[in-house]
């Protein structure tokens, strides 16, 4: 075995140079990215393959009736809200027969936070990746409520607030980025994980700074009078606290899917959830899912809201896991040293957290740097084989969510170890120059 410290090469070992050359070439599109905020649009516009009938969710492919709880209603929900059926039991119906077709998001260029539930009308952010020419997609924010389709809730209010993001927000966004010619993210990337954020759970740096850039080019757009729409944009911004998520996420997206695709490469280039798994996607083994079980909500640690306790948690899916690929979130906990107590616990403990990162990676990224380890490059490059030899599972911080559907904090995710060994297993019995693409 080769590529890590300390461990010789296995005699005869022909296969671990093209690997490592494979490796190369995946890590260097992952952190030669340059993120740029284009636009906003409706899916239907943007999307690969998106349909009137095609309701996007997050997490590895699953059968409809597979779905039990948040993600189930968010669906419905979204069905309702775009006018597909007249009611729930319609709804369900037109799911079940396939009418209405429910797609993971990653199949289409695309990721969802938690439920992740997107649909034709719904706009989405748009980023392109410039040394790549990639694009990825993320369904814009809904606001600051805490009950929300991608928290696992649908009704009345849940809908009046998509409409105003639909009809309101986004072209306002679409028009103010449009005058900007994109907003580039990656420096608001740097500096903000120099101002705590890890980019995941916390991006209030990264959101005050895109607050400033949009709104410097609202007054210049206004002149003498600032119009309508900008002051609803601008209240929007004021309470959008995860809006700076999904564009990083897209951003994330846009630079693993360059990355993907290369023979022989063991770097995971997806990781996401629905209700009921935790799934991946490495390199060298193309658009496969490796999926496991998902632990027991139990085991989840951080913080949650007042008088919660893990016995009133569920998993919702997720996709922005897709952050840790690239090196964020709990790659980068000791960054973010106030989010202590959502993650690890202690200023120490999240240094050592993200130090032990670095046993199952392939890089330190050139510009994304933690201030609390010397500027060092946050660990970038998950390493199947790596996760597989040291038993090491990437540190994820994950938003947690009600049963019943809603916020209710902020927790550490440890994934199954399993779906890394079963994908390293096959990259080993294949070589480079075999080995699914």
């Amino acid at each position: 075995m080769t590529g890590r410290p300390g461990t010789a090469p296995a005699p005869h070992d022909t296969v671990a140079p093209a690997r490592d050359a494979a490796n190369a070439r995946a890590v260097a599109r992952l952190t030669e990215a340059r993120p740029v905020l284009e636009t906003i649009a409706p899916a239907a516009e943007v999307v690969p393959g998106m349909t009137a009938r095609t309701i996007l969710v997050s997490g590895p492919p699953m059968p409809w009736q597979g779905y039990e709880g948040g993600q189930r209603r968010a669906v419905i929900g979204a069905a309702l809200y775009e006018g597909l059926a007249r009611d729930e039991a319609e709804a369900e119906a037109l799911l079940a027969d396939g009418t209405l077709a429910v797609r993971p998001s990653h199949d289409h260029a695309t990721v969802g936070s938690l439920t992740g539930v997107c649909t034709a009308s719904m706009p989405v952010v748009v980023v392109r990746d410039e040394a790549s020419g990639r694009r990825a997609f993320c369904r814009m924010n809904e606001g600051a409520d805490r009950n929300s389709l991608t928290f696992g809730v649908w009704d009345h209010g849940v809908g009046a607030r998509l409409r105003h993001v639909c009809d309101v927000v986004s072209p306002a966004l679409a028009e103010v980025l449009g005058h900007l010619g994109g907003i580039p993210l990656a420096p608001i990337i740097r500096r903000a994980l120099a101002m705590g954020d890890d980019l995941h759970s916390r991006h209030r740096a990264a959101g005050t700074l895109l607050r400033a850039a949009l709104l410097d080019a609202v007054l210049d757009l206004s002149r003498d009078r600032v119009a309508e729409r900008h002051r609803q944009l601008a209240a929007y911004l004021r309470t959008a606290d995860y809006l700076f998520l999904h564009l990083v996420m897209a951003a994330a997206k846009a630079a693993a899917d360059s990355a993907s695709g290369i023979p022989g490469s063991t770097l995971v280039t997806a990781m996401n959830l629905n209700e009921k798994e935790f799934g991946l996607r490495v390199s060298g083994l193309g658009d496969r899912w490796f999926t496991a079980p998902l632990p027991p909500v139990s085991t989840l640690r951080g913080r949650l809201d007042d008088g919660l306790t893990t016995d009133d948690l569920a998993y919702v899916g997720g996709e922005s896991l897709i952050t840790e690929t690239v090196g964020l979130g709990g790659m980068a906990a000791a960054a973010a040293m106030p989010l202590q107590d959502h993650s690890a616990g202690s200023p120490r403990e999240m240094i050592r957290l993200t130090e032990r990162m670095y046993g199952i990676t392939l890089a330190e990224h050139p510009e994304y740097r933690v201030p609390a380890l010397a500027h060092r490059g946050v660990p970038c490059g998950i390493d199947v084989r790596r996760v597989a030899e040291t038993g090491i599972v990437p540190a994820i911080h994950l938003g947690a969510t009600l049963r019943d559907g809603g916020h209710a904090g902020a927790v550490l995710f440890l994934p199954p170890l399993e779906p890394f060994r079963r994908a390293a297993d096959l990259l080993s019995a294949s070589s480079p120059a075999t080995a699914p693409a």
